[in-house]
């Protein structure tokens, strides 16, 4: 039979104190957390508090997956939503080589934008990409406060997916990598809330590539800043239908935007307030912002600076 506790004041948890079920009034996900720490961690541990946390990401990945087939009545019940904690420390963590579907991957530690200790970073090391994801993909995922680097110069991206749908990235950075920081190949319905691409210590072509033969529709990409050696944004999807730049900045040695999707007026990404900058000539739409079609019609309050020459974009207007 139940039992009830009354509580007159508070209960305390100490240190890696495990709380199971649910609170009356509130819910229970049917999760579980994993903690991950390269420090006190050892991939032999379960992961489930501090005091037993793994080492590495693809640890904790690992265990996910398999805790969520043995969950009571399910089998590969998809939408069990577990939690993957990773402590930043002076040391950043392995490749990622794949995500599950319906996964929130959050980094605990340091602001990822620099290259200081503290930052939960994970390193492809310059032999890999610090995080890829295969054609099976990732649906509703939610990652924060993580760093995707590469510590050694390579053909690699910082984050590259061959599919992401209906997921949410914030506060991620994605910086140091040959090809390119954040790579979407095929995807959407995807939010890139306050995250960066950068390069800092190597070179690093592009800051974010979206599409390859492929569309990339319904994205949302609020203040954030796409730094790259030759471009900052490669758009170059098959298709980009309901996609929305807005407070955003696209920095490239020779372009800032590009943007090759197709002319479909009324569902074509549609840029507002943002800034390009480049430094392949001085006239409008061909260097701060290279849109290839309808370029009038799609951006709103933005600024084209042409290698130097800031124009309003869209009008020609300085």
């Amino acid at each position: 039979m139940p039992q009830q506790v009354n509580v007159g004041r508070s209960l305390n948890f100490a240190p890696g104190a495990i709380v199971t079920g649910s609170w009356n009034g509130s819910f229970d996900t049917g999760g579980t957390t994993y903690y991950v720490n390269n420090i006190t961690g050892n991939d032999t541990a379960d992961g489930k508090s501090w005091n037993s946390a793994v080492a590495q990401p693809e640890q904790a990945i690992a265990l996910s997956e398999a805790s969520r087939l043995i969950h009571v009545g399910t089998t590969t019940n998809d939408y069990i939503r577990n939690t993957i904690v990773v402590q930043g420390t002076g040391t950043a963590y392995t490749a990622v080589t794949e995500i599950p579907n319906y996964v929130n991957l959050i980094g605990l530690g340091a602001d990822p934008r620099g290259n200081g200790t503290g930052i939960a970073k994970i390193d492809g090391a310059g032999a890999a990409d610090a995080m890829s994801v295969d054609s099976n993909g990732c649906r509703g995922l939610f990652m924060a406060n993580l760093q995707f680097n590469n510590s050694g110069a390579a053909s690699v991206y910082g984050a590259d997916f061959a599919k992401l749908f209906r997921s949410r990235i914030e506060a991620c950075v994605f910086s140091n990598s040959g090809y390119g920081g954040l790579r979407i190949v095929l995807g959407g319905g995807v939010s890139i809330i306050d995250c960066d691409s950068t390069n800092d210590t190597l070179a690093q072509l592009i800051g974010l590539t979206l599409g390859a033969s492929a569309t990339v529709n319904a994205l949302k990409v609020v203040g954030s800043h796409w730094f790259g050696d030759t471009n900052g944004v490669s758009f170059i999807a098959t298709a980009g239908k309901q996609t929305v730049f807005k407070d955003c900045a696209a920095i490239g040695g020779t372009y800032g935007w590009i943007d090759t999707t197709p002319s479909d007026v009324g569902h074509m990404p549609i840029y507002i307030d943002c800034y390009g900058f480049g430094t392949n000539n001085t006239t409008i739409n061909q260097t701060g912002f290279v849109l290839s079609n309808n370029y009038l019609k799609r951006a709103f309050r933005c600024i084209d600076n042409a290698n130097g020459t800031s124009l309003n974009y869209p009008s020609t207007a300085d």
